[in-house]
Formats: structure tokens, C-alpha cells, sequence
């Protein structure tokens, strides 16, 4: 259950007074250590422990609140540094010993001084604040059409709501506009708006403080010259479109940037860290910023968590207590599943050339210690939308946007898996269009790709949010319906295939012809695995071809397929 604003602040505020708590214990040690030095002086062990405690405070103080005290740690800890590195000194002694004593008792107390007074930390938490998006409401798409010619008005909503999106037209002289600008921040939205409206549009928003963001501007105009669309792109429009209009592009470009939009900033982190509050104060951040964030509690354990966990990016820090983080990233290459896998470095470490080094063994970044938290939720929400843009291109298909062949498959056998467990019933549908090869001879395959562009809009507007779209090759699509009989899905496919064929699209000499669609349905409750249920499919998908096409076939197990559910 994810936590509410206080609950955070609260959990938050708890964990820098025990950080406060253990601070104070944590000096105290160490001015009894460098005692100890003044004494008798130290053995390379001991100075060893104060170096990793000097680091752990350097890099932790500051996301609590005190940055003094990580600075003075840090100083100090670059002092010990180069008795450390140097082998063959051994113990803290003689020479050594009286070299670093002065050093070591002054840098420890003023540490001590530093933490004398504080009762609080003397910086507020950041508030972190990250760019959450576009709520949409399931996949519903909101089209404002600002357009004063009555029928364009009507011709662009009939038009656009073939694909499935909710129109609604909007005059610019009415009050109404206003609030169909505000809640376009609630509502995934675009609005399409005659370039002599656009300047009044865009400044409304302006006005309203509704940005491109929130509410792409799509112009539309008749006059489709180079200074015309440069006007437009200065008025602030993210899109143009000359008459007679392409209704496939427009579809397209209305999906393409709600797409873009609509989801809010999130991701998957896997965090490797050795100090639990501030492991604990890192997640509390980034769960405040819609982040999935998992702690890992066993560093033996790494590999099975990114197996079970499959993050967007690993956080993880260079020094670990009895492990190298450097080591682990090294160890994380082994696989080849996880070569892609972005690893941020979160460490005190400052020096270029020694971060250059920890990210030449398998890192790609690296963040230094202490990180404000507004500046830690940017970092992670940024590098985890690249991640999944990277993934999106390696498991999507570049036209459609939709799941590749292999993915699509396995989407069908995992709901299998849901069916048998959960007790429901689920269908998949295999869909062609008709007569493509006559479309790329006739039109070319440029228009072809426009076709199967429309079609995959089509279905991702007018299907459910929890079904999945893949294409499965050429012009042939896989849809798979969780909760959804063969029945329904039979209804469901006919009601998309029906919208499909009264679409237009424009061939050469703005020639317009339209397309339709066949598909067979198969349900998974009756195969033991899924590749049997999509063979059934594209059996009654092409029963249904032999039979006249422009239609959809029911695979039925008693009566073979082709045979319709009654």
C-alpha cells in the first residue's frame, strides 16, 4: 500500500533523528579512536574501520540534513586515504603515527562540534517534485476540435471517432473553453484547432498555465505553405495538417502524442546499499515519486532479485560492508539478459578519474554522495524512462508500437497460466486485412504501412487497457482479452473490424479506398498450451477467409474449426 504524503514526511522526519542518534555514537567511536592514536596509536585494521565510517558519514550526512558534517568527514576521510593506499606502512607508527596524529585528533573534533548543538537537522528535507504526467482514464482519449465551419467540425469528429476517441466539439468563443483546457490535466488530451483560432487557443492555455504537455495543438489549415507551418510551430502547435485531411496521419499523430504523455513518470529501481537508513530514505523518495523501489537484503541474493524484480536501473554504492559495489556490477555483466541493464553508481567518491575506473568494470553512471532528493528523483526518473525506451524499441514493433511476434506469444501463455490459476476465461484473436498484397501494388508500400499503422491505432484506442496487441507478422495481429470469452471477443473484434472498414485512406492523386478485416477467435480455456490456442486462431481466421472475408470465425473444439458460436 503506498503511503500518503505525511505518512512519508513523517517516516522521513523519524529516520534523520535516528540518523542524528547514530551520528553522535558514530563521532563518539571515533574520538575515542583517535584517543587511542594520541596513546598507542592505531593498527592498520582500526584506521581501516575509521576510514569506512568517515566514509559512510560523508556520504550520508548531507541527504540528512547535515552538510557540515558530511563535508568535515569527507576531509578527513581524504587525509586517511593515502596511509591506506601505501602497503607497505602497515600499523599507524612512529613516523607514520606522528604525521597523522594531529590531523586525525583535529578532524575528529571538529566533528564532535559540529554535532554538540544540533538537535535537528539543520536543512529541511527537499521536496521533491517530479513530472507526473497525464492521468488517463483507462485508455480513453480526449479530442478537442476547435473548429468553427459546422460540417469540418462534424466531419472531424466522425472521423476521429472511428478510432475510438471521445470528440467533443468546442468553440473558441464559448466559456466552456476554459474548462475543457483544465481538465485536460485530469484527462489524457489534444486538441485539433483551425489555424485562425490557433493563436487564441494557445494563449488561453498560456493563460491557464496548461502546457504542450498537458494539451498538444494540432493546426489545421488550407494553406500548406512553409511559412505557414513555421507560424504554426511558433504559435506553439506540435502538429500540422493541410486539407484534404489524411484521417490515418491525424489518428496517428493524436496516439503518438498522448502516448508520449499520458503516463505518468515511474519506474522500477533495485537498490544495493549497505546503510539501511539511508537506503530506507532513499525509497521513502522515490516511492514519494510514484518510483517501484526494492531493497536488496542480501547482497548474495542480487541475482535472483533482478530475476524476480526485473528493475529499470540498479543503485547501487562503490563501498559495501565485506563487498565491492565495483565487483558486483562486474559480476552482474556475467549474465547476458542484464548486459543492458543501466547500473547507477551512488557512492562519496568525487574524484573524476577514480568514478571513470568504477564505471570502466560495468556502471554506466554515477551519482555523487550526498544527493539533494529532488535531484535524486529527477536522475532515476530520467534514466528510467530511457531505459524503457530502450526496451520499448528492442521488444516493440518500430511501425506499430506493438509487441514483437516472440512477445506476443508469451503474453498468450502467461494468460493461460492467469486462466488456470485465477479461474477466468480469456480468448485470443488472430487478425489479417484483406487483400493487402492489392493494397502495396496498387498504392505502394509506403500507403500499405499506413494501413497497418491505422489498424494497430485502432485497436489500442479501442480495446481495453488489460488487453494485449502484438504483431505477429506482415499484416497479421495477435490480440489476447483476459477475462473475455470467445463470445464477447467475437463481438468485440466485429465492432473494430466494422469501424476499420468505414476509414478512408489516400492513395496516389488523393484516390481514396478503404480496407477490411478478417480474424479468427480462439478461446484459451481450451488448449494446454498457448501455442495450441493461436494455431485454433489462425485456423478460424482462415476459415473465415475462405469464407468471403470481411468478418470473424469462432474456433470451436467439438465442431472444428470455422464453425461459429450460436
Amino acid at each position: 500500500m503506498r503511503l500518503s504524503a505525511t505518512d512519508i514526511q513523517a517516516s522521513l522526519a523519524a529516520l534523520r533523528d535516528r540518523f542524528l542518534v547514530r551520528a553522535r555514537e558514530e563521532v563518539l567511536y571515533l574520538s575515542q579512536q583517535a584517543e587511542k592514536m594520541r596513546r598507542v596509536g592505531l593498527t592498520e585494521a582500526e584506521l581501516s574501520e575509521a576510514y569506512s565510517l568517515l566514509h559512510r558519514l560523508a556520504g550520508s550526512a548531507g541527504t540528512f540534513g547535515l552538510a557540515d558534517l558530511g563535508e568535515a568527514a569527507r576531509s578527513l576521510e581524504k587525509s586517511l586515504k593515502p596511509y591506506l593506499e601505501d602497503d607497505e606502512q602497515g600499523g599507524c607508527a612512529g613516523s607514520v603515527r606522528e604525521a597523522l596524529e594531529p590531523m586525525f585528533v583535529s578532524g575528529v573534533m571538529a566533528l564532535s562540534e559540529l554535532l554538540r548543538d544540533q538537535q535537528t537537522p539543520a536543512a529541511p528535507l527537499d521536496q521533491p517534485s517530479a513530472d507526473a504526467g497525464i492521468v488517463s482514464q483507462g485508455m480513453q482519449v480526449r479530442v478537442l476540435v476547435c473548429q468553427e465551419q459546422a460540417r469540418v467540425s462534424r466531419d472531424l469528429v466522425d472521423g476521429l471517432a472511428l478510432y475510438g476517441f471521445q470528440c467533443i466539439q468546442v468553440s473558441v468563443a464559448s466559456s466552456s473553453l476554459e474548462r475543457w483546457i483544465k481538465e485536460s490535466s485530469r484527462v489524457a488530451s489534444v486538441c485539433v484547432v483551425d489555424d485562425e483560432q490557433l493563436e487564441q487557443v494557445a494563449a488561453e492555455c498560456r493563460r491557464l498555465g496548461v502546457t504542450g504537455r498537458q494539451l498538444p495543438l494540432l493546426c489545421l489549415s488550407r494553406d500548406d505553405s512553409f511559412e505557414k507551418r513555421y507560424w504554426a510551430a511558433a504559435t506553439g502547435a506540435e502538429g500540422f495538417f493541410a486539407e484534404p485531411l489524411d484521417f490515418p496521419r491525424l489518428a496517428d499523430s493524436v496516439e503518438r502524442l498522448v502516448s508520449e504523455r499520458k503516463q505518468p513518470a515511474s519506474g522500477r529501481v533495485l537498490m544495493v546499499e549497505d546503510d539501511p537508513d539511508l537506503a530506507e530514505h532513499y525509497r521513502l523518495v522515490l516511492e514519494s515519486a510514484g518510483v517501484v523501489v526494492r531493497l536488496v537484503q542480501s547482497f548474495r541474493n542480487l541475482i535472483g532479485e533482478l530475476a524476480d524484480f526485473r528493475p529499470d536501473i540498479v543503485l547501487m554504492d562503490v563501498q559495501l560492508e565485506g563487498m565491492s559495489g565495483i565487483t558486483l556490477a562486474r559480476l552482474i555483466r556475467f549474465e547476458p539478459r542484464w548486459l543492458s541493464l543501466p547500473i547507477v553508481y551512488l557512492s562519496s567518491e568525487d574524484d573524476p578519474e577514480n568514478q571513470l575506473a568504477a564505471m570502466s568494470e560495468g556502471a554506466d553512471e554515477f551519482l555523487v554522495k550526498p544527493v539533494s532528493d529532488g535531484y535524486l528523483v529527477r536522475s532515476v526518473l530520467l534514466r528510467c524512462r530511457r531505459a524503457r525506451q530502450l526496451s520499448e524499441l528492442m521488444n516493440r514493433d518500430s511501425l506499430t508500437g506493438l509487441f514483437k511476434h516472440a512477445l506476443i506469444k508469451q503474453q498468450a501463455q502467461m494468460e493461460l497460466a492467469n486462466c488456470r490459476r485465477l479461474g477466468h476465461s480469456s480468448s485470443v484473436a488472430m487478425i489479417d486485412l484483406d487483400h493487402f498484397k492489392q493494397v502495396n501494388d496498387t498504392w505502394g508500400h509506403g500507403c500499405g504501412d499506413k494501413v497497418i499503422k491505422a489498424l494497430s491505432n485502432l485497436l489500442k484506442n479501442r480495446l481495453r487497457e488489460t488487453d494485449v496487441i502484438g504483431r505477429y507478422g506482415g499484416e497479421e495481429f495477435l490480440v489476447v482479452l483476459p477475462g473475455c470469452d470467445a463470445g464477447q471477443a467475437r463481438r468485440v473484434i466485429e465492432d473494430i473490424g466494422r469501424s476499420f472498414a468505414e476509414l478512408s485512406f489516400f492513395g496516389t492523386n488523393d484516390e481514396s479506398f478503404s480496407v477490411t478485416l478478417s480474424a479468427g477467435v480462439a478461446s484459451l480455456n481450451d488448449f494446454t498450451h498457448g501455442d495450441e490456442a493461436l494455431e485454433a486462431a489462425d485456423q478460424a481466421l482462415y476459415q473465415q477467409k475462405r469464407a468471403g472475408r470481411n468478418g470473424v470465425t469462432v474456433f470451436s473444439p467439438q465442431q472444428g474449426a470455422g464453425q461459429e458460436e450460436p
